[in-house]
């Protein structure tokens, strides 16, 4: 029976500047819905309660067979903290469960190959303490969730109309062959977060409808960016930040029959990036290093960031000088970034009590919503995230007060992963290397950037073929 597939050179790609989240391996076609960007309107409103209330509803009526309480316990996997928070709202819905419900906090990248190693081999060897659910990063979830170690949720009992207020994209993703198999409890909508002192002085409003025409598209983009160069400030504070946005527009896969297939977006965001960095727009600091940090408190005027970002990246400190002096906008595109996928073993022991832990995270509408009001996560869960809306919750300090929860809820409406695949994460580790040569002139042009790709792809996957 085939488990987990060997992936090759991962760890070398994954020191290539990673970022938290990404992709990986499938699927079949589907469609996402549209949905506007705009300020909540009345309409938009009534939407929102008519789907809190349906949702309510049906959340109320759905049930799992609830296990023993005298049954065998389940071990939860994950790489830090965050997954064990979330589970003590299971526990605290369930008290009968709570000592059953055992936490594994492995303390490794998630995005490892020793995080990989730690689990495959955790499964291998079984005992007491069997991964019966594991979480899975976003960047590599489809490297565990395509094995057959992974059962289908469907097996569990758990039902399309079960998790049917799930965002879309995130169904797509985790569908494997026509079989789902991960859910999330959190969304994670892209957007372009900016200086609303910065938008004020130089393009004359901080109002997001309207600083959203001036980064409407990548053209008029570039052409903001050069209105703020005139003015003393910097775009962005590097050009990778726009690498998300762009590859998440992809018309296609990495990967298709084993074979190398480089999607246009590829190119057109190595000539973007080329283009800020001629242009001087940005600090040309990579993501997460000490100069991209320091930039939020400098003269850049935006980051491409996501709901997780907002709360956890943006390090203003309350009462410093930029700290509330921000608002978000959907920017040239929509995107994703990151997510954590749960997903259950066929090791486990007790399937009915992981399938009650997957529901309440990642189906029940109650939960979620008390989750998200706490936690401030973006909950997968279109009901709750409504009825937060109606509620008036989600107000954001980091903001200036504004909330960004209609915006993020437009523009997960929008995603599309389709074409996600299992390599995504190494092969856009090659593109960050190919566009750094690119930028400083190591590499003379373009074809010669996608070429370095393909050569790096050749070194590592010699079981692909790269024309």
């Amino acid at each position: 029976m085939k488990k987990f597939k060997k992936a090759m050179a991962l760890s070398l790609a994954l020191a290539m500047g990673l970022s938290l989240v990404a992709c990986g391996d499938k699927k079949e076609e589907t469609t996402t819905t549209e949905a506007t960007t705009e300020t909540t309107t009345t309409e938009a409103a009534a939407t929102n309660d008519a789907t809190a209330d349906d949702a309510s509803a049906s959340n109320a009526e759905v049930a799992l067979p609830m296990p023993a309480e005298d049954s065998d316990p389940i071990y939860v996997y994950s790489w830090n903290t965050e997954l064990g928070d979330r589970l003590q709202y299971v526990k605290d819905k369930y008290p009968q469960y709570a000592d059953l419900i055992q936490y594994e906090n492995l303390g490794l990248g998630g995005t490892s190959d020793e995080y990989k190693s730690a689990i495959e081999n955790a499964i291998a060897n079984g005992g007491d303490k069997v991964p019966s659910i594991i979480a899975c990063d976003d960047d590599v979830a489809l490297y565990f969730l395509s094995s057959e170690a992974i059962v289908p949720v469907e097996d569990l009992g758990i039902t399309a109309d079960m998790y049917s207020n799930a965002y879309q994209y995130t169904v797509d993703y985790a569908t494997i062959d026509g079989k789902l198999k991960g859910m999330c409890w959190q969304a994670t909508p892209g957007c372009f977060i900016y200086r609303t002192d910065i938008a004020k002085e130089v393009l004359g409003t901080d109002d997001p409808a309207k600083v959203q025409e001036y980064v409407k598209d990548w053209d008029t983009f570039l052409d903001t960016a050069e209105t703020m160069k005139q003015a003393g400030y910097k775009m962005l504070s590097g050009p990778s930040d726009a690498k998300k946005p762009i590859i998440d527009q992809r018309t296609s896969a990495w990967v298709e029959n084993d074979t190398v297939n480089v999607d246009p977006v590829i190119t057109e965001y190595l000539e973007f990036a080329k283009k800020l960095y001629d242009g001087e727009y940005t600090n040309n600091n990579a993501q997460w290093s000490d100069g991209w940090n320091t930039d939020f408190t400098d003269k850049v005027f935006g980051y491409f960031g996501c709901t997780w970002f907002v709360y956890w990246s943006i390090n203003d400190k309350e009462g410093s000088e930029t700290y509330g002096k921000r608002n978000m906008c959907q920017g040239p595109t929509t995107y994703h970034w990151g997510g954590t996928y749960l997903g259950v073993t066929d090791q486990c022991p007790n399937k009915e009590l992981a399938a009650l832990v997957l529901y309440t995270l990642c189906c029940d509408t109650d939960t979620m919503y008390k989750l998200s009001d706490e936690t401030l996560d973006f909950v997968n869960n279109k009901a709750a995230v409504a009825k937060l809306i109606a509620d008036g919750k989600g107000e954001s300090p980091v903001l200036g007060g504004a909330n960004p929860l209609q915006t993020w809820a437009d523009n997960a409406e929008k995603i599309n992963l389709q074409y996600a695949t299992e390599y995504d994460s190494t092969f856009n580790g090659y593109l960050d290397n190919a566009s750094d040569a690119y930028n400083s002139g190591e590499l003379k042009t373009v074809d010669d950037a996608v070429e370095a790709i393909k050569q790096s792809i050749r070194d590592g996957y010699q079981n692909l073929t790269v024309e």
